[in-house]
């Protein structure tokens, strides 16, 4: 929401930690109708949209819906004018589409094609065929994009030799389909002959293997290279003793797939892969690779710079805004991250728990309150739940009630 929307933020402040009548239900949802229709511009209101600070900032569309919306975003609305990212879906009207994208170019230069063909409504998949060729397609009438993401099935005929884009610095590749026969081998081996002069971040995500020596292959314009395989500590050996002039070098994120032998400077530049790299398109290895920043390397800028790009992609995710909402240091824009986990998921606990922890440090004891026995109905033994709620009660000179709340502190739990 923005401030713009005076009306429905003057309604909603009225109210507070009470309950809606009917009347009250329908003006509120109109008032919200209407901010998300002023938020959306020329887009429908069912569009799937990340709005983050009033702003329209990532959109999915179907090719179909693309044909249609295309002009109108070209024509560059207020509304648009922070939009980051498009996801294009793949359907049957993807030729319809390029045609158009091709005629009318956009201000934004990112886009996520997605060539997964899986129905949105059912989850059910409706083709696994060959997709490099319309990603080629479909890129081709993107040719100023700067960062594109390409989610496909591959097959033997698969290739990107024909890509040709000048702009393009990033790209990410999701093979979707299963292989230990040298399948993906051969298709990053096409990606070779493409015309991409100023790409330098590459990654590619396969279920197979990935032979190292086609790594070492990549281009001298490559200088960041990310890998995600079932193969991927050999590939790290290879990058890491063959390719001195990779800056950094994605891989996954778990401790164990590390070798014990790797000097400073090879740290330094997984390091800087996992600040800078994490799979696009498999959300929970991205989710795992912030995780790790943030609470196992306690690298906290680095994981609020990875879970706010990972929001704008997964904004459905309750956990997601949590785990930003960790990462950040001021407690306003802390309060503001588990509001949202808890807009996405009202029963997201770990959210009540730490929205009252914050809600208590910026001296707000009553707002706290239900937060805090939110909680605690779901974890009656939380010995910290259970102080501060007597620390919110005290604040508000409620002392019978502080005194009630630390009798329910386990036995074993009296210290701090």
């Amino acid at each position: 929401m923005g401030p713009k929307h005076a009306r429905l933020l003057e309604f909603l402040a009225t109210r507070g930690q009470v309950e809606f009548d009917a009347k009250q239900v329908k003006r509120a949802r109109q008032l919200l109708k209407e901010a998300r229709a002023e938020l959306l511009g020329p887009l429908p209101t069912n569009t799937r949209a990340t709005i983050i600070d009033g702003w329209v900032r990532r959109i999915t569309l179907s090719c179909r819906e693309a044909r249609e919306l295309w002009p109108e975003i070209a024509a560059g609305p207020p509304a648009l004018a922070r939009l980051e990212e498009i996801e294009v879906l793949f359907d049957d009207e993807l030729d319809a589409w390029v045609e158009v994208a091709r005629q009318h170019p956009l201000r934004v230069t990112r886009f996520h094609l997605n060539g997964e063909y899986v129905d949105q409504d059912t989850g059910e998949v409706l083709a696994e065929g060959e997709g490099s060729g319309d990603m080629v397609a479909a890129a081709a009438a993107l040719s100023y994009a700067t960062e594109l993401v390409f989610e496909l099935y591959i097959d033997d005929t698969s290739s990107f030799a024909a890509l040709d884009l000048p702009e393009l610095t990033t790209l990410w590749v999701r093979s979707n389909t299963y292989s230990e026969d040298g399948l993906d081998d051969r298709v990053l081996g096409t990606l070779w002959q493409a015309r991409c002069p100023r790409l330098r971040r590459l990654g590619w995500e396969a279920s197979g293997a990935i032979d190292p020596a086609v790594a070492l292959a990549a281009p001298s314009n490559i200088t960041e290279l990310g890998v995600w395989s079932s193969n991927r500590v050999a590939v790290l050996e290879a990058l890491v003793a063959n390719r001195p002039s990779l800056t950094a070098i994605g891989m996954a994120d778990r401790d164990s797939d590390e070798p014990d032998d790797l000097d400073d400077d090879a740290l330094r530049r997984l390091g800087e892969g996992r600040r800078m790299f994490a799979p696009r398109c498999s959300y929970y290895r991205a989710f795992n690779a912030g995780h790790r920043l943030l609470h196992a390397l306690e690298r906290e800028a680095d994981g609020a710079e990875h879970f706010a790009a990972l929001r704008g992609r997964h904004a459905h995710h309750a956990n997601v805004h949590f785990q930003y909402g960790n990462a950040l240091t001021d407690l306003y824009a802390k309060v503001d991250a588990y509001c949202e986990a808890l807009i996405v998921d009202p029963d997201h606990l770990p959210s009540h728990a730490n929205l009252g922890n914050t809600l208590l440090a910026l001296g707000r004891p009553a707002i706290a309150i239900p937060h805090v026995r939110r909680y605690l109905d779901a974890n009656p033994t939380f010995a910290g739940g259970w102080r501060n709620l007597a620390r919110a009660h005290r604040a508000l000179g409620e002392e019978a009630e502080a005194l009630a709340a630390e009798a329910n502190v386990p036995p074993d739990e009296d210290d701090e």
